[in-house]
């Protein structure tokens, strides 16, 4: 994966060709940032996501068939912060995103940002998969195979929910990112 540049300061931002450009455009007054391109199945997630809204997952703003706005974060990549506010924050939208049907699968720091409220919040939707209503250990939309996806089959695992749970350990909690303690891991 491309590392992208710094987000420029001011107004709204759109991604697009693997660069971060300003836009002239606000949406109901508030800085947006609008990713061009993506997959069906990033729209899709982006459309339940509209319906079923988190305070810790970007609002979705708009959805067309070329891009998608979300509401501007600034990337914790950019700024120093809080891993046990951040960890609580991914918590709660990996249990809200489960209970959609949504695998996150991309489950790292890089993939959360705070908003203008300091709230933590997850966003970058390209990795992940739906599974199917009516059966929950399979695929309705699969995942791109990246890198936490392919280990979660190095290491025997099939079902998808066990698979998110999985990306989300290796990335948050087995690279010592927090410290372990009795919240269940």
């Amino acid at each position: 994966m491309r590392r992208v540049r710094k987000t420029l300061r001011g107004g709204s931002k759109k991604y697009m060709h693997g660069n971060i450009t300003n836009l002239n455009e606000k949406f109901n007054g508030k800085n947006f940032f609008r990713k061009h391109g993506g997959s069906t199945t990033e729209h899709e997630i982006c459309e339940i996501l509209k319906q079923n809204p988190h305070p810790n997952i970007v609002n979705i703003y708009r959805i067309t068939k070329s891009y998608v706005d979300i509401e501007e974060v600034t990337p914790t990549i950019f700024i120093k912060y809080d891993k046990q506010k951040l960890l609580s924050a991914a918590l709660s939208a990996k249990t809200h995103l489960q209970s959609l049907g949504i695998m996150y699968i991309d489950w790292k720091p890089d993939n959360m940002g705070i908003d203008a409220d300091g709230t933590y919040k997850l966003y970058d939707f390209d990795a992940s998969g739906v599974i199917s209503a009516s059966n929950t250990t399979k695929w309705r939309l699969k995942p791109s195979a990246y890198w936490s996806y392919r280990q979660a089959l190095a290491n025997g695992l099939k079902d998808p929910k066990e698979i998110d749970d999985f990306a989300f350990e290796i990335n948050f909690i087995r690279k010592n990112y927090v410290p372990l303690n009795n919240s269940g891991f």
